[in-house]
């Protein structure tokens, strides 16, 4: 029989590794299981990215990030950072593995997984408690309107330099949407920008100083800003907007207020969220909320299903950085020692 762990994490991103360096400091088992490499929604990121949030709010697992003061780490610093800890810490990793399955079984959890790419081996974990710490980061949101699905429409966003002289169109009320832009018109690309509303501070996790950034882009016309409009058609060279009202429960856009209108887009960045992967959650027997997320304690965070918990952005709208999701993912696994300790 495979051997038993205490904690089984599923997501080998920030919080999934500040869970594991957090029960070994616990004295506890552990193993890391991800369907693709280390931090892959890190890897994912433009090569250029330079994160909103200074080091010290990034770090896990205790250790330190090494960054001169002041400055904001890039998409180049935070790799080889969380390679260290995985390699400093040897934590248990499963990685390029797809679950295919989880199950309780006489009090413990069995994860069935195939090794990727081709599926050819299949593995079995067995643990007393798992962790769900997948992110929200699986499933891009895609625009539904006309035109949506031709080839030059992307819901992600990598890098800037090819699109040299292109006209541009970014979608995105969010920080991920405006640093595409920037970086976009840094990389001397024609960019429109649409948000369902105007850019304002803290609106949509939007950080002051890209709120800044954004205004001297548009008063310097590197970014022509149209706020407060959505997108209802796409064709081959040009989108078409159209004013409307904001409609929070409505990612695509709430009622119109004017007329269409055509903007210069060669090329569509979508760049409006995205989701968990709710039809797996759904056949292991979560329930979900509205927003895809499971169903949780507000204050253990443990699921409908009993020793199941979930760490980081999936416990919470307002666990969805670094910082905050250290805390909570310490929580959790102090909840799970003490239910070992008196089991």
């Amino acid at each position: 029989m495979p051997e038993v762990y205490d904690i089984l994490i599923i997501g080998a991103g920030p919080a999934g590794l500040h869970a594991a360096c957090t029960a070994q400091d616990l004295g506890l088992s552990h193993r890391i299981i991800d369907r693709r490499g280390l931090a892959h929604s890190f890897v994912e990121y433009p090569q250029t990215m330079r994160f909103f949030s200074p080091p010290d709010e990034m770090e896990v697992g205790g250790i330190p990030f090494p960054m001169r003061g002041g400055e904001k780490p890039a998409r180049e610093d935070i790799l080889p950072y969380f390679r260290a800890v995985a390699a400093y810490r040897r934590l248990n990793l499963s990685l390029w593995e797809r679950i295919t399955d989880i199950r309780r079984e006489g009090g413990l959890f069995e994860v069935h997984t195939l090794l990727e790419p081709n599926a050819d081996q299949a593995r079995t974990y067995r643990g007393r408690f798992l962790i769900l710490a997948s992110g929200v980061w699986d499933v891009p949101i895609r625009l539904t309107c006309p035109g949506a699905d031709l080839p030059h429409v992307f819901s992600r966003f990598y890098e800037p330099t090819e699109f040299l002289g292109m006209d541009v169109l970014v979608v995105g009320g969010g920080n991920s949407a405006v640093n595409a832009a920037l970086m976009l018109s840094e990389a001397r690309a024609r960019v429109t920008l649409a948000m369902r509303r105007p850019p304002v501070a803290y609106q949509s996790h939007l950080r002051p100083f890209v709120v800044r950034d954004l205004e001297f882009a548009v008063n310097d016309g590197k970014v022509a800003l149209h706020a407060g409009t959505i997108v209802t058609r796409i064709e081959p060279q040009q989108a078409w907007l159209q004013p409307a009202e904001y409609d929070p429960h409505n990612p695509l856009g709430g009622p119109p207020t004017g007329a269409t209108y055509p903007v210069p887009a060669r090329f569509v960045f979508a760049v409006i969220g995205q989701r968990s992967d709710r039809e797996f959650f759904e056949r292991i027997g979560l329930c979900l909320e509205p927003d895809g997320r499971p169903q949780r304690d507000p204050e253990t965070f443990e699921t409908n299903i009993p020793g199941l918990y979930v760490a980081g952005s999936l416990a919470g709208e307002k666990i969805d950085i670094i910082l905050t999701g250290r805390a909570q993912t310490t929580g959790v696994v102090h909840r799970i020692a003490e239910r070992l300790s008196t089991a």
